[in-house]
């Protein structure tokens, strides 16, 4: 008797501890989703020093959002693979943040050769309002956007290529 008793605590213990996993996954990925879709209002600085709206910057077209440091190993191997990857993608537009300041966002963009590519526009965001909008506390983070401005993707550190591939199709598939 003992022994059923003690299985029948213990089998529920297991379901109520994996309903409230389940539960705690669900609503993370909804906050995430909210708090990443639409993009604010936020002020960045472009590389000649003007003040720009990172929320006009992603509408119209389909916009991958990227918050990096250019000291950062895996945000410079990801530079280096996303302009290898997508140095012809003339349908979407690349934005590069940093908090660092202006001369070493362009050094950044330099190094890697993506200053030359016309989808892709570096940004300076000394004031840390994008890190602080989105509750961001490391880099690189990767957000998908398609042209109206929706979430399709966001990836927290490394992402692969072939995964910002999919995303960014998705991106352009949402559109049509």
């Amino acid at each position: 008797m003992r022994v059923r008793i003690f299985l029948m605590v213990f089998l529920s213990s297991i379901i109520i501890l994996c309903v409230c996993l389940v539960y705690w996954r669900y609503s993370a990925r909804i906050e995430r989703q909210l708090l990443f879709s639409p993009v604010p209002t936020l002020l960045v600085s472009n590389s000649a020093y003007q003040s720009v709206d990172l929320k006009q910057e992603v509408a119209d077209i389909p916009s991958v959002l990227i918050y990096f440091n250019s000291t950062c190993p895996i945000c410079q191997s990801e530079a280096e693979l996303i302009r290898k990857q997508f140095a012809s993608d003339s349908l979407t537009h690349f934005l590069w943040v940093s908090s660092e300041k202006v001369e070493d966002v362009r050094l950044f963009s330099e190094s890697f050769g993506l200053e030359t590519l016309d989808t892709h526009t570096f940004y300076s965001d000394t004031l840390f309002t994008l890190a602080s909008a989105f509750r961001l506390t490391g880099v690189p983070a990767t957000m998908v956007y398609d042209s109206n401005g929706k979430l399709v993707k966001f990836f927290n550190g490394a992402v692969s290529t072939s995964d910002l591939k999919i995303a960014v199709q998705k991106a352009h598939d949402s559109t049509r």
